[in-house]
């Protein structure tokens, strides 16, 4: 074999080196990044829907998108806490795009709101928590020149709005550790209520500075 045709032979192997990276692992790689991506729920553009040692205080606000189905379970929204002491918000998907809300606190007692409309299946809205475990002891700092009343009503119960609109509200007494783990969207405690996840997507989390 002559230089000519060494040549041409490494040149067709070059070449369908570079046909196969083109067509079937440059593909393969994408379609995987895109599946990791698509199954990560992000919050805030953090990759895991947990903020470990959470340092504010306040009501929660999260922004997600329903999944536009109906499955009647109640999947979690937020969870505070640890495995037998914890708080699990969730929303009961219903059909014909209505839906309930609800939270449980773990040892004591759960909660659920009346059904209500939502704008579609697979809408985008907004959940507001306000849970006892969100705020100091009363005398905290944080409250500044609130009245003792209000902090006690911030400590002593709990409320969740969808879209600005109050579902559900009560008293309740249960306490928390401050700055306990927060889960967004799935509920990794377990429990025999709340399911593991949320089927839609979660957007955004906020929380007064």
């Amino acid at each position: 074999m002559d230089d000519a045709d060494g040549v041409s032979m490494r040149f067709k192997a070059l070449r369908l080196v570079l046909a196969v990276v083109l067509n079937v692992v440059l593909p393969a790689t994408l379609a995987w990044t895109c599946v990791w991506i698509a199954s990560s729920h992000k919050v805030d553009g953090r990759p895991h829907s947990l903020v470990e040692e959470p340092d504010k205080y306040g009501p929660v606000t999260l922004r997600l998108k329903l999944p536009g189905t109906a499955g009647e379970i109640p999947e979690p929204l937020l969870v505070i806490g640890r495995p037998g002491r914890a708080a699990l918000v969730y929303i009961r998907l219903l059909k014909q795009a209505r839906a309930k809300v609800g939270v449980e606190f773990w040892g004591q007692a759960a909660f659920e709101s009346s059904d209500f409309g939502l704008p579609a299946a697979d809408a985008v809205i907004e959940v507001t928590c306000w849970l006892p475990g969100f705020f100091p002891r009363e005398g905290d700092l944080y409250w500044g020149q609130l009245s003792p009343r209000i902090q006690a009503i911030r400590r002593s119960g709990y409320q969740i709005a969808v879209n600005g609109v109050v579902r559900l509200s009560g008293p309740v007494s249960y306490e928390q550790p401050k700055h306990e783990p927060f889960y967004f969207g799935k509920n990794p405690l377990g429990g025999s209520l709340v399911s593991d996840r949320f089927t839609g997507t979660m957007i955004s989390m906020r929380q007064p500075d």
